[in-house]
């Protein structure tokens, strides 16, 4: 049984071949730009999810059924709908490079909002993020995103750091927004996966990395599918970001979560550099704290709940379009399919790998085999499902992180 991707439609994620050229890196010769972005966040329509907004999270059920070998549901973990009510915690979230195919290869540039997918929007950050809604509000804007081909190896450094500059001014102008109009001191959850995680981590470092207030309002910043988060080795702080921390315990507050997701099979890709973090332009900009340092840094992701020793996937999420499984529940979950762990191999190569591992006469599908076809496959692996895999386990630790924060 495969499935047939009807909640979660297509996806060109960004495709970037890796290289070890690093010849871009150092001070810029000249200086770009900081645009200021020209989108109404007052406007619902540039919002995909908003608790003013009639949409169709707004009365989702969340309820998980939790799928057993014999395709049979063993038991339903339910899941509140709390995207319209103030719990005194917020879900700012940021979807993914959601571009067509033709639009992802033409040229280096962002996409205006009007000409992009509002469904295809709403319905990928439902696949991913709807289940945060059990958390408080959700706040999810829409944004002019940058084309793939934008964040690759090749592209002109101060090029690519405009257009990036540009994407980023809307993500911080929607942030801005609610936190002048909406936020009434509740405690913020940030997420997002993908483009929208590398625009959220600027937004970190440029409105929270030195703002105390605001960074006692952070109770995470789980930012899927973005690898190469770096600190000096052995530390856990003062890489990408000054004063905010990589997370090291599941409870632990004003931290980030950053995970990406391969097949135990794979090789762990070497170093990036056509990624943000990386260009000169957005680090003399301050976007970035410090530089990258090869020889003293190593990358550092989400290890609180799944270690190096490989242990059971504990409820893998997935909707259930295209399955029909579940007795009518929207989202289902498969424990125990696979197996996972935190993988490194050396000081610059860590990631969740995962194994297929399903029960004898297992009838459940293999929810990863189409995610192996995907163009990105080589160097991002399970980038399309880095959110199913981990779901559930950043789930864990956000209720966890909610009860302990003050």
């Amino acid at each position: 049984m495969k499935a047939k991707n009807i909640l979660l439609p297509f996806i060109l994620f960004t495709f970037i071949s890796c290289s070890k050229d690093k010849d871009y890196q150092g001070a810029p010769e000249e200086t770009m730009e900081v645009p200021t972005s020209t989108v109404d966040y007052s406007a619902l329509g540039n919002w995909a999810f908003h608790p003013q907004k009639t949409t169709l999270l707004s009365n989702y059920a969340l309820d998980i059924a939790v799928i057993d070998e014999n395709l049979e549901v063993d038991h339903v973990v339910p899941i509140t709908n709390n995207s319209g009510t103030d719990t005194g915690t917020d879900v700012f979230f940021v979807h993914p490079t959601l571009l067509t195919t033709t639009q992802n290869s033409s040229s280096i540039g962002t996409i205006p909002i009007e000409e992009q997918d509002a469904v295809q929007v709403s319905l990928t950050i439902l696949a991913q993020g709807g289940l945060l809604a059990k958390y408080g509000r959700m706040f999810a804007p829409r944004y002019r995103q940058s084309t793939g081909i934008t964040y690759g190896n090749s592209t002109e450094k101060k090029i690519q750091a405009e257009v990036i500059a540009e994407s980023y001014s809307d993500i911080k102008a929607a942030f801005l927004h609610y936190l002048e109009n909406y936020n009434n001191g509740n405690k913020i959850l940030l997420a997002g996966h993908s483009q929208g995680s590398f625009l959220l981590a600027l937004l970190l470092r440029d409105v929270f990395d030195n703002d105390e207030v605001l960074r006692n309002k952070l109770v995470t910043a789980a930012l899927g599918g973005i690898g190469y988060v770096y600190a000096e080795e052995g530390q856990y702080e003062g890489g990408w970001w000054q004063n905010i921390p990589l997370c090291t315990t599941a409870d632990e507050c004003g931290c980030i979560q950053n995970w990406r997701s391969f097949d135990e099979t794979q090789s762990i890709p070497e170093i990036n550099y056509g990624l943000p973090e990386f260009n000169p332009y957005l680090i003399a900009q301050a976007f970035v704290y410090r530089e990258f340092d090869a020889d003293q840094d190593w990358f550092v992701q989400d290890d609180a709940y799944y270690n190096e020793q490989s242990q059971p996937l504990q409820n893998y999420i997935t909707p259930n379009a295209g399955y029909n499984l579940g007795n009518g529940n929207n989202f289902i979950a498969f424990n125990d399919l696979y197996k996972i762990r935190q993988r490194r191999d050396d000081v610059h190569q860590v990631a969740l790998t995962v194994q297929y591992d399903p029960l004898p006469n297992d009838q459940r599908p293999n929810d990863l085999e189409e995610a192996a076809d995907h163009i990105n496959y080589p160097f991002w692996g399970y980038h399309t499902k880095d959110y199913h895999i981990y779901l559930w386990a950043l789930m864990q630790q956000i209720d966890a992180k909610i009860d302990n924060c003050p």
